[in-house]
């Protein structure tokens, strides 16, 4: 079993104020504040062992959560289902996507929204580490060390998918694309020039990874700079977040946002 990273490698990162009437912030590793902008680098926080030769990293928001996830050799996570959606991206190397009774390759740049309730696993069959993110639409303090028993609703029995129903998707082809689900959106954006993300307020709050090149995000007054592995966790309330590639080819970055009903 892997040995958990020690804190002193997390790179954390906080900026901006936004939201200046919310109460109870949350500053940590895991649970990022509530009430400004916060940086995380997912492959730097604390991981569980979710199965054998599967590790796991997750930032907990306020509506959702996202898992930065490492696949060594043979590493397959359990088959479950759960009542919520959940959005998955290949970040490195081809890993097998079971769901239902299909069985699908994840190569990178293609995501994937599993329907709730339906069985699911994610696996490599291949050699070498093989690397995903993973957006859940609901908060996961159960996937953060020390990792207690493994809390989601699901139904008593899963829903049945049908065998030629195929979910697995490219996003990051030409300029992006969007995939929707029932509670959830999952985008793939490509960063030229400077572009407003967050112009408004939302009902929810805004995950952003940077899947690729060097990202300059400007936001209340503050400019950081952004490299691949970066999570940015923008709160519902925080207004004109500004994104800039830093290369001359470009940057691209993946966003995870509940969709408000």
């Amino acid at each position: 079993m892997r040995v958990l990273k020690r804190l002193t490698r997390v790179v954390v990162l906080v900026v901006g104020v936004a939201a200046p009437n919310v109460s109870n912030a949350q500053d940590t590793i895991f649970f990022p504040p509530t009430d400004r902008i916060a940086i995380r680098h997912m492959p730097s926080i604390p991981s569980i062992e979710l199965a054998p030769r599967v590790h796991v990293h997750t930032v907990v928001g306020a509506t959702g959560s996202v898992s930065f996830g490492e696949f060594d050799s043979a590493g397959i996570a359990p088959l479950h289902h759960h009542t919520r959606e959940q959005a998955d991206v290949g970040l490195s190397g081809q890993l097998d996507m079971t769901v239902g009774s299909n069985v699908e390759p994840l190569p990178p740049g293609f995501g994937i929204i599993v329907p709730a309730n339906v069985r699911h696993s994610i696996g490599n069959t291949h050699s070498g580490v093989r690397t995903v993110i993973e957006f859940h639409t609901v908060r996961r303090p159960d996937l953060v060390p020390p990792r207690p028993t493994l809390t989601f609703p699901a139904a008593a029995e899963p829903v049945s998918l049908d065998a030629n129903r195929r979910l697995v998707a490219r996003i990051d082809a030409g300029d992006g694309s969007t995939l929707t689900g029932e509670t959830c959106t999952m985008r793939s954006r490509r960063i030229a020039t400077s572009v407003d993300v967050h112009p408004d307020a939302t009902p929810t709050e805004l995950f952003i990874y940077v899947a690729r090149g060097t990202v300059r995000l400007a936001a209340s007054g503050n400019t950081s700079t952004l490299r691949p592995g970066m999570l940015v966790i923008v709160p519902a309330a925080v207004r004109n977040v500004r994104l800039s590639s830093a290369d001359a080819d470009g940057a691209s970055v993946i966003e995870f946002s509940v969709r408000a009903r």
